[in-house]
């Protein structure tokens, strides 16, 4: 008797393909302009236009337009698929200003008010984190030297101590890293490990002294998007400082204007 096994191989590649189409997961990113009237600039203060009507966009590290969204009533609005074992980094750009966000499942939300906030998912949400705890170390150590600084004063000394300044600089750094390390080892298993990993090593001096630094991290970091990107335009600076003939291009390292 013959078996007709065609019927058999046709389940398997259905059953195949619906394993693959379980690892695509849906993600949403829902974008809130909340801008004042007027701001401060310089010594005068200025009215703040209306942003409806333009345009914002994703774009890869080659800046390569991803997909791009009107803004109307103050809002606007991405939608799509990501695999949920691979989610990856793309520019957020509008005419308010870039960011990172990671593109990943879940709603991800951007405030803009002006400055540019991501949250809503583990990866964008721990990124957000970061940065505001950084942030936040910044403004108590430049207001605790200014303190320190008309205390100096005021007992007739026009400047900290360089012995002074230095102690508070390594407290300060001692406490980045904390801040980092903490990071890191809390989002393992998202993609705001590398931008730690990153951020940790930020002060190296050259590509390979950078590259040396990432040996020290898991292959999952090593082989990031964004180490690699960080390493791609440190090679291309040094080669730039070395050759005068060639001309470094500033887009690896940011984005350029785009018009719709």
């Amino acid at each position: 008797m013959k078996i007709n096994r065609f019927p058999l191989f046709a389940l398997v590649i259905s059953l195949l393909a619906l394993c693959a189409c379980k690892h695509e997961k849906p993600y949403t990113i829902t974008g809130t302009l909340d801008l004042p009237a007027q701001i401060p600039y310089g010594d005068t203060i200025i009215d703040v236009p209306s942003f409806n009507d333009t345009w914002v966009y994703l774009l890869d590290f080659d800046n390569q337009l991803l997909d791009s969204a009107l803004i109307a009533d103050n809002a606007f609005h991405f939608e799509g698929t990501v695999d949920n074992r691979q989610p990856y980094y793309v520019q957020f750009v509008s005419q308010l200003g870039s960011t990172l966000l990671v593109i990943e499942p879940g709603d991800i939300e951007v405030y803009i008010n002006p400055d540019i906030t991501v949250s809503g998912t583990p990866s964008n949400e721990a990124m957000a984190d970061l940065d505001a705890a950084l942030e936040d170390l910044n403004a108590e150590t430049y207001e605790y030297l200014a303190q320190l600084t008309d205390s100096m004063r005021g007992e007739g000394s026009e400047e900290v101590p360089e012995d002074l300044q230095m102690q508070i600089a390594e407290q300060f750094r001692t406490q980045m890293n904390h801040i980092l390390d903490s990071t890191y080892e809390a989002n393992r298993g998202n993609m705001a490990a590398a931008y730690a990993a990153i951020m940790r090593n930020i002060d190296v001096q050259s590509a390979d002294e950078f590259e040396e630094a990432m040996s020290k991290y898991p292959k999952s970091i090593r082989e990031n998007e964004l180490v690699q990107i960080n390493l791609r335009s440190l090679r291309q600076y040094e080669q730039t400082m070395e050759d005068d003939s060639l001309v470094f291009d500033p887009s690896i390292l940011g984005v350029e204007d785009l018009e719709q």
